[in-house]
């Protein structure tokens, strides 16, 4: 037999019956435009927000780096350089403190020295600008803006001095220091970076466990925790040493894998847009494929002339769909964010090539998957059936007639008729509000005010200062009773939490001190407590510690955070104590129980003895300066009782409302009123959250252009499902007017279907969508906050979705079923 090519005229053919069929062409072009932009949207503006929450972690940690370890030995630097999975490692090394300048008599700042790879590879990408150059003289310093801020010399610039008192491991000195350099960025800024000079004759050494930070940057993207298991056997840790692994490092492949768990979901919402817009245009043109056949033309060739029509639409829906995608993702999305109020300077849209051949490939496999089962549907009809064929809305049954609302029981009908028809709208609807309840969720996880957070969930902590004197004499009450009353009365404070504080020392005895001392000399000291154990017992005030008062709503909150929770009468009547852990390897057992009795500093007859109730890791509790003995925890009325002289050491303080900036300005009015106004250190949520802001860039502006892509998405997905659907229904829609349903009838069935759609798609997502934005968003959730849906969007969009699902079937009945009378409708073959 000769072979008969007529793949030409199927080719030719398929494009005519796409041209006579405009509008179906039309709706199905619209559906794999949208496919396709959806899948470039999401990976283009997907990979954007996934680099800038890179970013952001780099500048939140302060450098490009991996793991941490603190403290470092010679064999441990051999190990590290030897392994190949390590990409760079950087050391810095505390080598003093600046104790005051000219200008400021308690500024908060550390010296520090970096070697070469940390400064210029790990610290860069977290560096804004540098000027000038890093230090080799051993008196110059490299300063940060913020650092010179700290230390009250803010007016300096690179090439002018400035006298300091600092002290290092071999004492305090008073020396003139020139600035080489100056630089601003992310991480700790309050730092003045020395040079190799000063380094070596500061007393500290590079291999030293108790001084030195060993940053390592790793070149696997990801490393499972086995992994990282075998490499902190390997590095063979000292009791004083710990590594530690990024968070966001050790949660990269959860990470990863949400972020797939997306794209998958995506991808099914495009399968379902395609194979329903498809198999709707199959099933209304069947007539059509089966008077094909009546000419002889065989299965094969139909299944060809669709593939071909598959070709023509997906050609032209994937370029339209590439061309509106880069246009929103690279022009709208940025103007967008802008409008909504956002003002970054750039709002960045990241790309990559595989990004143009990544989303071709899905949509062409999504095309493939959805046309499957309409082609094979359109050659499984005769020609006999395919004459006879009217687009069927269900299965035949006979009912009786229902009471009660007629309109309303027809749309349940209507819904329950063609259960696989009403299961791909709602399944499309549904996946789209899955996707965009997922991801506003995750971005409300990263903004700045979720992501920032202090104990008790404090607006503004403000300390003293001059409690941090090694000098007893320099210590000041600067926040007295009077100031205390006055931030109480500002406007907008809800609660002012004092922490008052007293120096103390601890007889020598060996049930408890003994045993505490020797466990505190093996992690922080560089010999033994042996050495010091005689001194301690003759001169108890040469070891001295802090006794922590606390009032009761500071113990409410920091008993629900112990391991096991204290009796609260006791504690509060002065018979109990806690007692900060400091980082020992103490177990509650073990001191649980047990008696413990300090004494007035400098008066061993003045002495009180508490119960040990349990111990804390809490810091927020303890004294301004840590030393060897413990730090002990009572309630605010044994401190009161025990010393006649109590500091508070700090003050927590509540706004009514969070991030009341009015409130912050008027408390920071109080403290410069203040004669001692440059010996207040303050930790502020607002100035964090700022920061954590300057951190992200255009992270956040990015994840709304995500979440406003998906919005959109997932309307245009209902918007061109339903348009398929009515235009399917024209022959019913037509029957059921010519036997009297009146147009405001017909709307109003058309609107509870609409509603119904509503409906079941918010039900779904209320439920199953949680229940999946719950597990993508803990699997993402390195940082550990808790899980919340934002309301307010979700709000918005569930009115957004309620209007849209009522409003386009009456639109696209008008638009489309209005052209023609009844008869002609009822005489057209859809």
């Amino acid at each position: 037999m000769i072979k008969n090519n007529n793949q030409k005229v199927i080719s030719r053919m398929a494009g005519r019956s796409l041209n006579n069929n405009r509008r179906r062409s039309m709706i199905m072009i619209m559906a794999v435009a949208l496919a396709t932009f959806m899948l470039f949207s999401v990976f283009t503006v997907g990979i954007t927000y996934f680099k800038m929450q890179k970013t952001q972690n780099i500048r939140l940690n302060g450098g490009e780096y991996d793991a941490i370890l603190y403290g470092l030995t010679k064999e441990q630097e051999a190990v590290c350089e030897k392994n190949p999975d390590i990409k760079e490692t950087g050391a810095v090394v505390v080598c003093g403190y600046v104790e005051e300048t000219e200008k400021d008599k308690t500024p908060n700042v550390g010296l520090v020295w970096a070697d070469d790879a940390y400064w210029n590879q790990i610290k860069r990408p977290a560096v804004k600008w540098v000027k000038g150059k890093y230090p080799t003289k051993e008196n110059e310093v490299m300063a940060s803006v913020d650092a010179l801020k700290e230390c009250g010399l803010e007016n300096l610039e690179i090439g002018d001095s400035f006298r300091m008192k600092y002290g290092d491991k071999n004492g305090s000195y008073t020396k003139e220091f020139r600035i080489s350099g100056m630089w601003e960025g992310y991480g700790d800024t309050d730092t003045f970076y020395m040079s190799k000079a000063y380094f070596e004759q500061s007393g500290y050494e590079l291999y030293d466990v108790r001084s030195t930070r060993y940053y390592l940057d790793f070149e696997k993207k990801y490393m499972p925790k086995k992994e990282q298991d075998v490499f902190l056997a390997s590095m063979e840790l000292e009791k004083q040493q710990n590594l530690f692994f990024l968070s966001d490092y050790s949660n990269a492949l959860e990470i990863l894998m949400g972020m797939i768990g997306l794209v998958l979901i995506t991808c099914f919402s495009a399968y379902l847009l395609i194979y329903n817009i498809l198999y709707l245009s199959v099933s209304g043109n069947v007539r059509y494929y089966g008077l094909l056949q009546t000419v002889g033309m065989t299965g094969r060739q139909i299944h060809r002339f669709m593939h071909r029509q598959m070709i023509f639409i997906a050609s032209i829906g994937m370029t339209v769909g590439l061309a509106v995608g880069s246009l929103v993702a690279f022009f709208l999305i940025p103007k967008v964010v802008k409008a909504l109020g956002i003002r970054e300077a750039v709002i960045e849209v990241r790309f990559h090539p595989l990004v143009f051949l990544l989303t071709i490939l899905l949509t062409g496999v999504t095309i493939y998957m959805g046309s499957r089962k309409p082609a094979k549907l359109a050659v499984s009809i005769s020609p006999v059936e395919a004459l006879g064929y009217r687009v069927q809305t269900g299965k035949k049954s006979m009912r009786k007639t229902g009471n009660g609302n007629l309109i309303l029981r027809m749309a349940k009908e209507q819904l329950a008729k063609d259960k696989k028809k009403t299961v791909v709208v709602v399944l499309s609807l549904t996946v789209s509000l899955c996707v965009f309840l997922c991801l506003v969720t995750l971005l409300k996880s990263e903004g700045p005010r979720t992501i920032v957070g202090n104990y008790m969930n404090l607006d503004l902590v403000v300390e003293n200062d001059t409690l941090k004197e090694e000098n007893h004499n320099d210590w000041t009450q600067i926040i007295d009773e009077t100031m205390l009353e006055q931030m109480k009365k500002t406007e907008g404070v809800k609660d002012v939490h004092p922490i008052k504080s007293t120096e103390i020392m601890f007889p020598w005895e060996s049930e408890v001190i003994d045993k505490w001392m020797e466990e505190s000399y093996d992690m922080w000291m560089y010999y033994p407590y042996e050495e010091d154990r005689k001194e301690h017992q003759e001169h108890p005030e040469n070891f001295g510690s802090f006794m922590i008062g606390i009032d009761e709503m500071d113990f409410d909150y920091l008993n629900q955070l112990l391991q096991h929770p204290i009796d609260k009468d006791s504690f509060l009547s002065g018979e109990t104590c806690l007692i900060y852990r400091n980082s020992l390897e103490f177990k509650n057992s073990d001191l649980t129980g047990k008696k413990i009795t300090c004494a007035e500093y400098g008066n061993g007859e003045h002495t009180r003895t508490f119960k040990i109730a349990g111990l804390t890791d809490e810091n927020y509790y303890t004294g301004a300066l840590l030393g060897m003995p413990p730090t002990l925890i009572v309630s605010d009325r044994a401190i009161e009782e025990f010393a006649d002289n109590t500091y508070v050491s700090k003050v927590g303080i509540k706004y009514e409302e969070e991030y009341q900036k009015e409130t912050e300005n008027a408390l920071m009015q109080l403290m410069n009123d203040s004669s001692h106004y440059k010996d207040f250190s303050f930790d502020s949520k607002i100035e964090e959250a700022e920061d954590v802001e300057k951190a992200q860039g255009n992270m956040m502006g990015v994840g709304i252009g995500v979440v406003l892509i998906l919005a959109l998405i997932g309307i245009l997905n209902y918007v061109n499902t339903m348009t398929g659907n009515i235009q399917s229904r024209q022959t019913e829609l037509a029957i059921l007017e010519s036997v009297g349903m009146t147009e405001k009838q017909m709307r109003r069935m058309l609107m509870i279907e609409g509603l119904l759609f509503a409906g079941i798609s918010l039900f779904l997502t209320a439920t199953l969508g949680t229940a999946v934005t719950y597990y993508l968003y803990q699997s993402m959730n390195y940082r550990g906050v808790p899980f919340m849906i934002p309301v307010f969007p979700v709000f918005i969009m569930a009115v957004i979705v309620v209007v849209v699902c009522v409003a386009v079937p009456l639109i696209v009945e008008r638009l489309i079923g209005r052209k023609k009378s009844v008869v002609e409708r009822i005489r057209t073959v859809e």
